[in-house]
């Protein structure tokens, strides 16, 4: 039967294979065998603290060659599991980054699923015909607008000098309107602008003014903007 074998066994292996094994033991004087007793365990000594070593050059260079090969292989022992355990910790962390991103789209459709709740059923194509015509603003009956000559009848608040310039422009713009079977682009643009910056005049005097009648001069302002919009009747 072979016997593998170990560091200590391959370095006397490779000494005896030199030939360059004494003909006397070296070791403590107690301890010294005879020639005759000679044997290939008595090339090596015991040396202090306990440390095994060869006797000879060619027994020390076979002792260093084997710790060398063990250190080698240990080296790449150590390697291949550090190289595991890198694969690891990349599995885990590409494990991590697809566990994130599931969770990142489950919470989104929770929370889209939520605010459906929130809202309540979607609005169906009347409902949502019915809302557009409710946030229209209501024509202008005829005494606040006359459709013949385009006169308007200012409400109290509009009334006021403040609002002079606005308020000739509109009157121009609007007589022209009712003399013409329609309004020009120029025309249109011109009431559009006027009316933004009357109700920008009246917004910045909210505070200081009742609020229903703030909330008619609004009212009326946007309606003679919606005006504008509508065929000539």
């Amino acid at each position: 039967m072979r016997i593998p074998l170990t560091g200590f066994s391959a370095a006397l292996v490779a000494c005896l294979a030199l030939g360059d094994v004494p003909t006397q033991a070296v070791g403590p004087p107690e301890t010294v065998e005879t020639p005759s007793e000679t044997s290939y365990l008595s090339q090596i000594y015991w040396a202090p603290y306990g440390h095994y070593g060869a006797s000879t050059p060619a027994g020390s260079y076979a002792w260093g060659a084997a710790g060398m090969t063990r250190a080698q292989g240990q080296y790449n022992l150590l390697s291949a599991r550090a190289r595991i355990a890198h694969a690891e910790a990349r599995r885990y962390e590409l494990e991590n980054n697809l566990r994130a991103t599931e969770v990142y789209f489950q919470m989104r459709l929770l929370n889209r699923d939520y605010r459906a709740k929130l809202r309540g059923p979607r609005a169906t194509a009347e409902q949502l015909t019915r809302y557009a015509q409710a946030g229209k603003p209501e024509r202008l009956s005829p005494s606040e607008l006359d459709a013949v000559t385009g006169e308007i009848s200012w409400p109290i608040l509009l009334r006021d000098d403040r609002y002079a310039d606005c308020r000739a422009e509109l009157e121009a713009l609007f007589v022209e309107r009712a003399a013409s079977d329609e309004l020009s682009t120029t025309s249109y643009l011109k009431i559009d602008r006027t009316t933004k910056a009357m109700l920008a005049q009246l917004k910045r005097r909210m505070a200081r003014v009742p609020q229903m009648d703030y909330v008619a001069a609004k009212r009326f302002i946007q309606s003679l903007a919606y005006e504008a919009r509508q065929p000539e009747s």
